[in-house]
Formats: structure tokens, sequence, C-alpha cells
């Protein structure tokens, strides 16, 4: 799947930015909304544009976070980040998961022990290799035993367990698109929060703003292809 009709994607982009009706909350202005005739349709915009709906999703997710005089900016710098036809986002989804768990303040030893393989997974995706069934299983074992343990009930490593958790629910339903991209948003919001919890009050958008350039950065490194 490679990004078209670029120009189209400029346009539409401009005329909602133009016109102030990039707005948190509602589909009918939201990221997605202000692509698809405002409904919540990504696969219109994977059709229209060549943006894989798992992107979508996670750029929406990242949208509704940051503080609302923010959130336009995000949906105003997309066109600048594809840049043209012809880019490969079909990686960007797992690229991004990987970069957020990295991205999680330091837990205990065996919960980092139980993310750790995730990580691993996330990075084979990444590079559009598989992620063998077994290890899937297994780090959602894992997870799962971390997840009862006395480390897990202090908010920052449930957190990071339930950010992990997200991830894996994506990467088990890798054939099935609508929910991998939804697992993939619930990823974003829960490593958000995780996040949150290591800042102060002041500083809670800090995260969605790495979030946001870092999605960013990926879509606009994302490489060229030809068909």
């Amino acid at each position: 799947m490679l990004t078209k009709n670029f120009h189209q994607l400029q346009a539409e982009v401009a005329a909602h930015v133009i016109a102030d009706r990039v707005k948190q909350g509602s589909y009918r202005t939201c990221f997605i909304g202000c692509l698809a005739n405002g409904v919540d349709n990504p696969a219109y915009i994977e059709r229209k544009y060549g943006i894989p709906r798992m992107v979508s999703r996670v750029a929406e997710s990242i949208f509704e976070g940051l503080p609302p005089s923010e959130a336009p900016s995000l949906f105003a710098a997309l066109p600048a980040a594809v840049g043209c036809n012809g880019k490969n986002l079909t990686l960007v989804g797992w690229q991004f998961l990987a970069a957020e768990l990295r991205s999680l303040p330091p837990v205990p030893a065996d919960v980092q022990a139980a993310i750790d393989p995730v990580i691993a997974g996330m990075d084979l995706l990444s590079e559009g290799k598989e992620w063998p069934t077994q290890a899937v299983e297994a780090a959602d074992a894992a997870v799962r035993d971390i997840r009862d343990t006395d480390a897990a009930d202090a908010a920052d490593a449930a957190n990071a367990v339930r950010a992990v958790r997200a991830a894996i629910d994506a990467a088990s339903a890798v054939r099935d698109a609508k929910a991998a991209c939804v697992a993939a948003a619930a990823a974003v919001y829960v490593a958000h929060a995780r996040q949150a919890t290591a800042l102060a009050a002041t500083d809670l958008t800090l995260s969605r703003r790495r979030q946001r350039d870092t999605l960013l950065k990926l879509i606009k490194e994302a490489p060229m292809e030809t068909n």
C-alpha cells in the first residue's frame, strides 16, 4: 500500500484548517472524520490516500489526547510528513508501538522481563517480518503472570502491563485490520496513562507531544517505493 492522491490530501487538510473545522470530541470534526467525510471510517482514508488504518487510529488517539489548542496542528502537519505519493506507511504503526514500549519509564525487573519480548516482537513486525505465533503466546502468558503479581499492583507497573497487553492484542489481530488498529490505539492511550503517572500535573501533555513527534517522524521517514 502506497500513499496516493497527495495533492487532494493537502487540499482537504488545508480546507479544514482554514475553516477551523478541526476539533476534538466529534467524529464530524476529528482527525479521521475530517478526512473521511465526517464519519469514523479509516478504511476510506486507506483507500483514498494510502494511509493505513492502523496509522489513522494511532493519529486519532494522539489527536484526542493533545491539548485542544494543539490538536489541529497534528492534523495540519500530516501532509508535510507524508510529502508525496508512493510512500509506504505499512510498517509505521508497528514502528510506533515499538517506540512507545521503549519509551515507558522504568518498571520492576519482572515487569520489564515481560515487556522485552513484546518489544522484540514489535521490532519484527516493524521490519515486515512475522512474529511467530508461539512467541506471541509466550509473551501473552508472561504478561498474564505479571498482571497477577504484587509488582503489578502499583499504578506504574499496572499501566505498563496494560500497554504491553494492548500491543500483543494488536499483534494477535494482525490479519484483522480493524482489530489491530483499535488495539494499537488502545496501546497509545495506555502508554500515555503510564507516562502521565511519572510526570507532574503541569507536564501531562509531554507524552502526547512526544507521541505526536514520533508518529510524524516515522511517517516522514517511511520509504518510497514504485509499483
